[in-house]
């Protein structure tokens, strides 16, 4: 693949870098060679000059229903777009659709394509919102510009994504994926950009009692930038008895600011049973972060790990819950400024407990125990590192 610029070409780098894909630079021009689909980064003088390159499988794991709603090559003023069960709506490569889909109380909907479904034209919701929809099956669109939260599943019951591109989130609290309060939610072979959190878990009072246990949840071979938050967030809203049963795994994080891996209990919910797997984080933001007109201290950013029970701004009740069995194997932040790990409890009842953490490098150097870069208070017990 050849890139051609209007300007000499100072610098290039390509994230995630674990791909292994080499630049060549000559001149205006840089060249480098992809054996196979996946979905990465170009960066021409630091992160602000970047190109984010999608490169499909050349099928679709779903064909287009003969009676789709159909978008093909072409500028579409959609608006809102309901869907009903056994429902597909096919966004064909070349189209851009202007709007955003909802759906609620439907089972058996398909949203799949290689086109554009932007909601810039839109000042609320989000782009794919679905409430107690059961078996969603979400591939190879690109989600553009939300006015918050993109893509949210409200008590739903299986849905997965795959292959989902989100990109150009440039309005405050723009969130990729939320999971909220649902179960057996798939999330694998993605690109999110995000300007706040990538992939979220909450559980909201306002639906607690559709659904009271999120579980089951696997994200697996998927790329993440977030440019505020967290890219892995459990919470901080956290209004369900039980979040249980996930796998994060095979995941790549080429920029990252406050925290890359982060539970936020800040409600009743008990999380146990959770797995990071094989995780590549490399250079954390810091620079000129401001909220609102005052500039914030982003001293402690690029942290790796962060798991704390504690009362939040966001919090939805006064119960407070636990975190337990938690593991991170296989973990690599090969940026500067990395700020470890830092594990809070609430208190004597509402404990961090049973934490492992197996090879954890920072920079190629194996962090152990009793390294600086791990910090516990006397709410934590159970903790290995090994």
């Amino acid at each position: 693949m050849k890139i051609t610029s209007s300007e000499d070409i100072k610098d290039c780098k390509i994230r995630p870098t674990e791909f292994g894909i080499t630049p060549v630079v000559k001149g205006k021009s840089v060249e480098f060679t992809l054996t196979e689909p996946c979905q990465f980064v170009v960066e021409f003088d630091g992160h602000h000059e970047a190109l984010h390159l999608f490169v499909n499988p050349e099928k679709l794991t779903v064909d287009r229903d003969a009676n789709a709603r159909y978008f093909g090559p072409g500028i579409h003023e959609a608006g809102v777009i309901t869907m009903r069960s056994n429902e597909m709506v096919y966004i064909d490569e070349g189209a851009i659709v202007y709007g955003a889909i909802q759906s609620e109380n439907a089972s058996n909907i398909k949203i799949v394509g290689k086109g554009i479904l932007d909601s810039s034209h839109m000042n609320s919701g989000h782009i794919v919102s679905l409430k107690g929809v059961s078996n969603a099956h979400i591939e190879g669109v690109i989600l553009k510009d939300p006015s918050g939260w993109a893509a949210v599943p409200y008590y739903c019951n299986g849905v997965t994504f795959d292959n989902v591109k989100l990109i150009g989130f440039w309005r405050y609290n723009a969130d990729g994926i939320d999971i909220v309060n649902s179960s057996n939610v798939t999330i694998k072979n993605s690109f999110l950009r995000t300007f706040d959190d990538c992939i979220a878990i909450k559980g909201q009072k306002a639906v607690y009692d559709k659904q009271k246990i999120i579980e089951n949840i696997k994200v697996d071979n998927c790329v993440l930038w977030n440019d505020w938050g967290k890219c892995f967030e459990f919470g901080a809203e956290t209004v369900v008895d039980i979040i249980r049963d996930v796998t994060i795994s095979n995941c790549y994080i080429p920029h990252f600011t406050m925290v890359a891996m982060s539970m936020q209990n800040g409600d009743r919910g008990h999380i146990e049973n959770v797995r990071f797997e094989n995780i590549s984080i490399e250079e954390p933001i810091k620079e000129n972060a401001m909220l609102k007109d005052e500039p914030m201290d982003t001293s402690w950013w690029g942290k790796t790990i962060g798991l704390g029970i504690t009362g939040t701004q966001w919090s939805q009740d006064n119960i407070r819950g636990s975190i337990n069995n938690v593991s991170f194997q296989n973990i690599r932040h090969i940026g500067s400024g990395c700020t470890g790990v830092d594990l809070s409890g609430y208190d004597k009842d509402h404990k961090v407990t049973n934490i492992n953490i197996k090879d954890y490098y920072v920079n190629g150097t194996k962090v152990t125990k009793t390294s600086n870069l791990i910090h516990t208070n006397e709410f934590v017990s159970g903790v290995t590192v090994e």
